[in-house]
């Protein structure tokens, strides 16, 4: 295992000290000085030898802070809270019924009803497990610790403003006491960032394998890659941040250095996520065990690579000896396979990339020049002004010497004070002139005006963003403001575009941490007990293509901005003219206020006022009139005397219809047409209500 892991050590140094990523890095401390506001980082010698051709340093050391207003001014509007995810499913269209033959055919017929009922019934599964995964990522990014997605997410973006690029970290945790497994994305500093350094193409498309920097308590390391305690004791040094920085005898981004201290307590390690293997394919020579290693492992390995420590600290010796394949597969593979959807365990915030590198530009970068430039004309100002507002004090030496003192207190600046005798009083004009300084050209500030302009192109620090006007010209017409309020915006609106993909991917990498790592039995106080049950049908116990292939998780829009509130109060004030008595006539013609109550209730937020007073309640149905309840009681009544009178009568005429029946038709022809007319003529009312009583 020590070449090995001598061989990544050599990796990861090529990626630290390659030509791109040096540039990069080199940039980025650069713009970081400045956004920090570090007096005289730009005066000190090693600054000065590399950019200023060894100019003296002045009095004043001044550092302008325009990278600090960039971060200011750009970063509240790219992202302002956490984003709404929205699970989906890949979208799926039933087969066509002539794909199943003649529909005619009874067998084929039912055949076709039994494949559309499982359709459907898959994917009402699909929109549940979607439902389920959509609550569990909403929740996550809140309850991980180090206080939600949102501060690990402003980190990535200051430092993406800052240095070029903003990184996330998908990983799991337990909070203390527990032994429920949860997802969160970390923020990690580009500085701790190492790529392959034949990867081309800025999204690690063609990487064929990334490392992060670690630094963790040597006991910490233990207990994680579960050593035997205190094996890591002697191998932990006093590295901290400060002492590393701040060693000027190193490179800062040699990975191999080493201080030779023994009395700490921490140990720098690397992560090391590969598509090649476990490191043996480079090999010159590769160790008789490779083979067995590329059998078992295969292309995608894991390993912790300590700066000091010849084994990889998750497959340490004691494992090495007695590990089946499967305990060393399970070792030495990812912790969360994102290689199944062609993914690494990172989303990178690049606001812009260069075409054929892996590494972006810092945007404050552009503008560098511009920036040295302010500093060293206002330092050289400052020295000036103060130089020439010096004094020169002449007096006798006959004064007091309490007046002399107060005299030399009363000046600012340098103050030179020379004693004269008396005799020479009277030709003191004669003796001293005042020398005055010549004032600085008004063409210096003109000059600085246009540099700090220029600074304001590359930046996009313009007077728009600020709330000022360009130029100073205040705008007559609403298109004037419009189309200035859409040119200021550009980039802003790019970097927003640029956040909101990288959350995406953030989003996605912690869906599939999720489906692999996380148990339904974790999520009862979220999801209820069906919820956890129904997490554990359709998630744990699914095949993970289901979790990573058939979900997308995405952001809702404008989930992360800033709400503009006088944008939205102007389009609804806009649309309230047409639109709110178009909700008028459906709320009048069906009784349903929802409508009209949504828009309200976006009225109300847009003017920051609580709109519940505003809601009209639902519609509540007529109450009866009692008048109109005895009227109908009346007119019932009398309708039940009519059908019993009726009733009576036809059953009069039934019986004589009986007993004409036994006459003769002589005798039946002998009586007068009107009792013949009787017997034939029934009430059709009666007769209906005759056919119901009799069941047919």
């Amino acid at each position: 295992m020590i070449e090995i892991v001598q061989a990544w050590r050599d990796k990861i140094r090529s990626s630290a000290l390659s030509d791109e990523r040096k540039k990069f890095m080199k940039t980025a401390r650069m713009c970081d000085h400045f956004y920090r506001g570090a007096m005289g980082t730009m005066w000190s010698e090693e600054f000065r030898s590399a950019y200023l051709g060894n100019m003296d340093a002045p009095k004043f050391s001044v550092t302008i802070a325009k990278a600090f207003e960039a971060v200011a001014v750009m970063g509240p509007s790219i992202m302002w809270d956490y984003p709404g995810r929205v699970v989906k499913s890949m979208p799926r269209r039933p087969l066509p019924p002539a794909y199943f033959g003649n529909q005619q055919d009874e067998a084929t017929a039912q055949y076709y009803q039994e494949y559309m009922q499982k359709f459907q019934n898959e994917e009402m599964s699909q929109e549940l497990r979607n439902y389920l995964m959509e609550s569990y990522l909403n929740y996550s990014q809140r309850e991980q610790p180090g206080g939600g997605l949102t501060y690990h997410s402003h980190q990535g973006i200051i430092e993406g403003l800052v240095k070029g690029r903003g990184v996330l970290y998908c990983d799991t945790y337990s909070f203390p006491g527990s032994d429920k497994i949860l997802t969160k994305n970390d923020y990690v500093s580009v500085d701790n960032l190492y790529i392959d350094p034949d990867c081309k193409n800025a999204n690690l498309s063609d990487a064929q394998w990334i490392a992060i920097r670690r630094y963790n308590k040597y006991w910490e390391l233990e207990r994680m890659f579960k050593l035997p305690k205190d094996s890591l004791r002697d191998k932990a040094t006093t590295r901290s941040r400060a002492f590393l920085y701040g060693n000027k005898n190193q490179d800062e981004s040699d990975p191999a250095r080493n201080f030779g201290l023994r009395d700490g307590d921490i140990i720098e390690w690397y992560e090391v996520y590969s598509k090649e293997g476990i490191g043996t394919r480079s090999l010159k020579q590769p160790p008789a065990i490779s083979q067995a290693f590329e059998a078992v492992v295969g292309d995608f390995a894991y390993l912790a690579i300590a700066t000091d420590i010849n084994y990889p600290l998750n497959f340490g010796p004691d494992v090495a000896q007695s590990a089946t394949d499967e305990e060393a597969k399970q070792r030495l593979d990812w912790p969360t396979p994102f290689y199944m959807d062609g993914r690494w365990p990172i989303a990178l915030y690049d606001i812009y990339s260069v075409p054929g590198s892996c590494w972006p530009i810092a945007p404050i970068s552009m503008g560098l020049g511009e920036l040295i430039f302010m500093n060293v004309l206002l330092s050289v100002l400052m020295e000036r002004v103060y130089n020439s507002s010096g004094s020169i004090l002449v007096c006798s030496k006959g004064l007091e010497d309490e007046v002399k003192n107060r005299l030399k207190d009363g000046h600012f600046g340098k103050a030179f004070y020379a004693e004269i005798s008396d005799q020479n009083q009277k030709s003191i004009e004669e003796l001293v002139k005042w020398i005055e300084a010549p004032g600085v050209p008004a063409d210096i500030y003109t000059l600085l005006a246009y540099v700090d302009q220029m600074f304001a192109r590359r930046t996009g620090l313009n007077e728009l963003m600020y709330g000022g006007h360009a130029s100073g010209k205040v705008s007559r017409s609403a298109a004037d403001s419009t189309a200035m309020y859409q040119a200021a915006n550009v980039r802003p609106d790019w970097m927003s575009r640029q956040a909101e993909i990288w959350q995406t991917e953030a989003a996605n990498l912690e869906r599939i941490a999720a489906g692999w790592h996380v148990k339904g039995s974790y999520l009862v106080d979220l999801l209820g007990e069906e919820g956890a049950e129904a997490w554990t049908r359709l998630i744990e116990n699914e095949y993970p293509e289901v979790y990573v292939r058939q979900m997308r998780c995405t952001l809702e829009a404008n989930s992360i901005r800033k709400p503009n509130k006088f944008r939205d109060n102007a389009t609804i004030q806009a649309t309230i003219g047409y639109i709110l008595p178009i909700l008028q006539q459906h709320w009048q013609a069906s009784g349903d206020p929802e409508p009209l109550n949504g828009y309200l209730q976006r009225l109300a937020h847009a003017m920051e006022e609580d709109g519940q007073s505003w809601m009209i309640p639902p519609a509540q149905p007529p109450q009866p009139d009692p008048n109109q309840q005895q009227r109908e009681q009346i007119e019932s009544e009398k309708l039940q005397e009519d059908l019993a009178g009726k009733r009576m009568r036809n059953e009069r005429l039934r019986m004589e219809m009986e007993q004409g029946a036994m006459q003769s038709p002589e005798m039946q022809a002998e009586q007068p047409p009107e009792a013949q007319d009787g017997i034939n003529e029934i009430d059709p009312e009666l007769a209906q209500l005759l056919f119901q009583e009799s069941g047919y």
